[in-house]
């Protein structure tokens, strides 16, 4: 296993902690769900975020990484003299520009958090526990496929 891909399920296994926490938080109701929201909904999206960035590194064969991974296939450091980017990493970049991991990126807000009493959060557009939900089997999926890869290289 790649030293990337080592922190990319470090940090994916953060994330599962973390949506763990929300959804007891969630159950408990003892709190507003919004606030529960702007609470968790930060840190898990760093977590996912820098799982992705460990694995566009870790489909890059890159061994020497930087402290903190990119969050973007734009950010990738150049690839070393000889080697081209892996498929895998072009199908990154499409999914940045419209798909799961666009919807990732886009900034949290405190509107983006919440929804209007009596309307549902998808009525405004908002960011749900679930959409992280979602996003986590997303990247659980993408990391299969870049240990696919990695293994047949």
């Amino acid at each position: 296993m790649s030293h990337p891909f080592a922190f990319a399920n470090q940090s994916i296994y953060h994330g599962r902690i973390l949506l763990a926490g929300w959804r007891a938080a969630i159950d408990q109701r003892s709190e507003p769900a919004g606030q529960v929201a702007l609470a968790f909904a930060p840190a898990v999206r760093k977590q996912l975020l820098d799982a992705y960035g460990w694995l566009l590194l870790a489909a890059c064969r890159l061994t020497q990484v930087p402290e903190q991974p990119p969050h973007s296939v734009n950010d990738l450091p150049p690839l070393p003299a000889g080697l081209v980017r892996p498929v895998e990493v072009d199908a990154c970049a499409a999914l940045e520009r419209d798909g799961w991991v666009a919807a990732l990126k886009q900034p949290l807000t405190r509107a983006s958090l919440s929804s209007r009493p009596g309307q549902l959060a998808s009525d405004v557009g908002g960011i749900e526990f679930r959409h992280f939900e979602v996003w986590l089997h997303e990247l659980e999926g993408l990391a299969a496929l870049i240990a696919d890869a990695i293994d047949e290289s």
